[in-house]
Parts: structure tokens; sequence; C-alpha cells
């Protein structure tokens, strides 16, 4: 996926609260970018790979993850329309998960972080949960 070249499309999606899903489309994948009313720069969502209906998602345990939890956020309204897309694979420095896109909706979490239902709203994914989803790597 060379993010060298440029897009054929762009889609641009707005929430009623100033956010914004920018969807960058290629022959063969998408980059989703998030960027919120609040913030100048654009921030990566992850990128859609339409031959395997997949979201490539990227985190870092210690940037990413909520201790608390022990989860990480995923971006809800993104999960919740989907219509290219039926996994998420998830990828930190230690694992490497396919998850069903329905099981993240079904089992994660809400937590209150002053949402107003926009763009931003995440659903949390406890670890633990999805340990039965682990990939075994390829050499």
């Amino acid at each position: 996926m060379n993010s060298k070249s440029k897009p054929i499309r762009v889609a641009i999606h707005k929430d009623g609260n100033g956010n914004k899903l920018i969807i960058d489309h290629y022959p063969t994948y998408a980059n989703i970018k998030l960027q919120l009313n609040a913030e100048k720069r654009s921030r990566n969502v992850g990128t859609l790979d339409f031959s395997t209906r997949v979201l490539w998602v990227k985190r870092e345990r210690e940037k990413h993850l909520f201790r608390k939890m022990n989860a990480y956020g995923l971006n809800h309204y993104l999960l919740k329309e989907a219509k290219l897309f039926d996994h998420v694979r998830l990828r930190d420095e230690q694992h490497d998960w396919l998850i069903p896109r329905e099981f993240i909706l079904e089992n994660g979490k809400f937590l209150n972080f002053s949402n107003h239902g926009g763009f931003e709203l995440q659903i949390f994914i406890p670890i633990d949960l999805i340990m039965d989803f682990k990939q075994i790597p390829t050499l």
C-alpha cells in the first residue's frame, strides 16, 4: 500500500460537531483519517484493504492502551457504519489480532469522555476478550 501516490478520490464525512472523517481512496485500498474540530492535524484511523475486506489498525501500547480497562479504543462510527470491511486487523508491538467487526460492536464498552455523539466516540475492546483472535506471525 503505497501512500506516495495520489488518491483517486477523497471523501469527507462530517458530523454535527465539526469533526471530519477523511477517506483517501486508491484503487485497492483507502486510508482513513480523523480530524477533530479542536485539532488542526488529522490522525490516522486505519487502512482499508478492499480485496480482503479488512481494516488495518496499528496501535502503540504506551500511547494508545487504556490501562484502566486494558483495552484499545476504536472509532465507533466507522465500525457501526461499515459497508466495506468485515474484520479489523489490530496490531501492537506484542500481538496481531484479526477480529470480526460484529464481535467488537457486540462486546466493546463505551466510556463517558464528554462526547457529544460525533466521530470521536470510541468503543473499547479489552485485550483479554480478543486473545482468541490472535494471529500466528507469518515468516
